[in-house]
This record gives structure tokens, C-alpha cells and sequence, in this order.
């Protein structure tokens, strides 16, 4: 995401994209080479430059905490890739930091950038298929990722199938149906290998809505995809990334096999430049960006609650 981020920023105008931090000498010598500018061994040695406006926080979830309280006391502007921290405890001290902070903080749930979303959002909302009432998600198919000292696989520190890649689905619903009431998940952790993962969540908004929501790293070597099922009283919304013919990019490394599969759409800008183009223009404009770390904070609860709830097999009131 690092890449995807830092191309992204190359390409737009007015922006200058000053350095990058990478621990790994290799590649931090391959970033140094792609993109041509000055590399760090360490966060801390980025944060002290001057000259530095915003810092882009894509280490791995675990990791969020300390660099984004490193980011805070730099008193820069902060964006930071979803979720926005591994734990509740890690999250809320965050938004306690937050508050008050003269610079602008984002967080990066893409898919609310992702036109396909956007427009299915606009139609419930602008009542196409009446009130809505069953929602049914899907999300993955892909090889599973593979990350820096393979953290993706180590749940502590990830998070799992939910915190990692179902949590794109619980912050779209949650901006499109508002707050959850309940929740009830199952998973296959610890019945199957760490990289074979799926889970299957149910929640319950305040409004009404039953949301059924899946997530898998199960596919060995399939293709990532998505699907969104909308009923409502008077009409049905059915997308399928699969019918719709995505761009799909499997970005991270090169000369070596995809660590993350990318979704991309045919549009002009993709959804990772729409986000961090947003950011910018929440600098430039003096306004929230589009994603506050409370929202992500919001999102973050109702994942955790999932995977207590397959940990307890317990209903989950929030």
C-alpha cells in the first residue's frame, strides 16, 4: 500500500512526495530506485524534516499505534491506512491524543471512494429499492497476502480475516445504514491453517437492517472479488466486482509474486488517489478530511466486536 500511496501522490499536481521510511535495506533500496527520492531507515528520521506536511502511515496494523503517536507529536498532518489501530485500547488513546490537534487526520477506508459503492450508496439512499431491510456482502477470493516478516498470518498482530479485510465492509454499512446494535460472527480460526481464513458475520443496525457479511482468505490462488445484495420493499440492488469487469492489479513487489491483491476501477482516478487527493484538499481547504479517526474508531469497535463474538460464540450488543 506504501507504493500504491506513493505513486499516487507523485502523480498529483502541486504535491511533492519527500521521502520514504522502510526498515529493510532492500527495499528500501528498491523504493529509493522506483521512486527517486530520499529513503529512511526509521520513522522518526522522515518525521524530523522540516519541510514535511504529511506523513502516510502504511506499516502494518500493529504498528499503527506508535507510528501515528510519533506522527502526533511531530505535529504534522496525519493519513493512516485502515484499520486505525489492532485494539480497542490502541484506538482510543489515539482519538484521546486527537483531540484538539491543529492538523488535519484521516483515515484510509477506500471503499467509500470506490464509484461502484458510492453509487449503490446514493441510490438507497435516494430511495431507488424503498426502505432496505437484508444486506449480503462478500469480500476476498484472493491468494492470502503475504506482508513484511509474514504478519498477515500472526493474529495478534493483524487481527485476522475481520480486522483486516471485512472491516472495508462494516465501515461501507456503517456509512450507509448508520450505527450497529448487535453482532454475532463465526470463523474458521483456529479450526483451519492461519492463511486458509474465513469468517462470517451477521449484524444488526439500529434502523432495522440485517446485514450478512463474509470475508475469505480461502481462495488458494483464486481471483480477489466482491459482491453488495441490497433488498429492500420496492427493488433489489446485486453488484458482482466479477460481472462488472474490475481492473485488478497484484501490486508490492517487484519481480516476485503479488504480496496484495489491489482492486483498481477503469475510472479516471482510482480510489487510493480519490482518498489521498482528498486528504490533500482537507489541508488545502482547512476542512475534516472525508474519513475522521472517530469514524475509523466507530468501525474499528464494531470489528473487534465481531471477533469477540466468534471467540465467545456470544451475541455482541454495542
Amino acid at each position: 500500500m506504501g507504493r500504491v500511496h506513493s505513486k499516487a501522490f507523485q502523480e498529483m499536481e502541486g504535491v511533492r512526495l519527500i521521502g520514504v521510511a522502510e526498515p529493510d535495506p532492500q527495499r528500501r533500496a528498491q523504493a529509493e530506485q522506483d521512486l527517486g527520492v530520499d529513503t529512511f531507515a526509521g520513522a522518526q528520521d522522515l518525521l524530523g524534516i522540516e519541510a514535511l506536511d504529511l506523513v502516510d502511515i502504511c506499516v502494518p496494523t500493529y504498528l499503527h499505534s506508535a507510528v501515528f503517536q510519533e506522527a502526533l507529536k511531530a505535529r504534522k498532518h496525519i493519513f493512516c491506512e485502515k484499520p486505525l489501530a489492532r485494539t480497542w485500547e490502541e484506538g482510543e488513546q489515539i482519538l484521546d491524543l486527537a483531540r484538539g490537534y491543529p492538523g488535519k487526520i484521516g483515515i484510509g477506508h477506500v471503499v467509500r471512494f470506490m464509484p461502484q459503492y458510492l453509487g449503490i450508496r446514493n441510490s438507497v439512499l435516494a430511495g431507488e429499492i424503498g426502505q432496505a431491510a437484508v444486506v449480503r456482502t462478500f469480500r476476498g477470493g484472493a491468494r492470502f497476502p503475504r506482508g513484511w516478516q509474514d504478519w498477515f498470518s500472526d493474529f495478534e498482530l493483524s487481527g485476522g480475516v475481520i480486522l483486516d479485510l471485512t472491516i472495508h465492509d462494516l465501515d461501507y454499512l456503517r456509512w450507509l445504514f448508520g450505527e450497529v446494535e448487535r453482532v454475532y460472527a463465526k470463523t474458521t480460526r483456529e479450526r483451519s491453517p492461519a492463511r486458509l481464513e474465513y469468517a462470517l458475520i451477521i449484524l444488526r443496525f439500529k434502523n432495522g437492517v440485517i446485514a450478512h457479511v463474509e470475508g475469505s482468505w480461502a481462495n488458494y490462488e483464486g481471483d480477489f472479488y466482491t459482491k453488495v445484495e441490497i433488498a429492500g420493499n420496492r427493488g433489489l440492488i446485486n453488484y458482482d466486482s466479477r460481472e462488472a469487469n474490475p481492473l485488478i492489479r497484484f501490486s508490492a513487489e517487484n519481480n516476485s509474486a503479488a504480496a496484495v491483491a489491489v482492486p483498481e476501477n477503469p475510472a479516471l482516478k482510482s480510489p487510493y488517489f480519490l482518498e489521498l487527493e482528498d486528504m490533500i484538499k482537507a489541508i488545502r481547504e482547512d476542512r475534516p478530511p472525508a474519513v475522521s479517526a472517530a469514524e475509523a474508531l466507530a468501525s474499528l469497535k464494531v470489528a473487534l466486536a465481531a471477533i469477540k463474538s466468534a471467540q465467545t460464540g456470544q451475541v455482541i450488543t454495542l
